[in-house]
């Protein structure tokens, strides 16, 4: 999940700022380089609290 989610925010973000061009295309590369170890330490770090808060807040809503 951490993958999927740093490859396409960081390509989404960057497509906004560059455009559908060869420089975004570079910059969206180095990016990925920087948030997919972003996102896989913040997904171990508070993952399961997160999962957990979320499994809580299904079980309020479901009667």
């Amino acid at each position: 999940m951490s993958t999927f989610m740093s490859v396409s925010l960081s390509g989404l973000f960057t497509l906004l700022e560059f455009g559908a061009t060869v420089q975004w295309l570079e910059v969206w590369g180095r990016s990925i380089l920087i948030a997919l170890p972003v996102a896989f330490t913040l997904d171990m770090l508070f993952g399961t609290g997160l999962r957990r808060m979320s499994d809580r807040l299904v079980d309020r809503a479901l009667p």
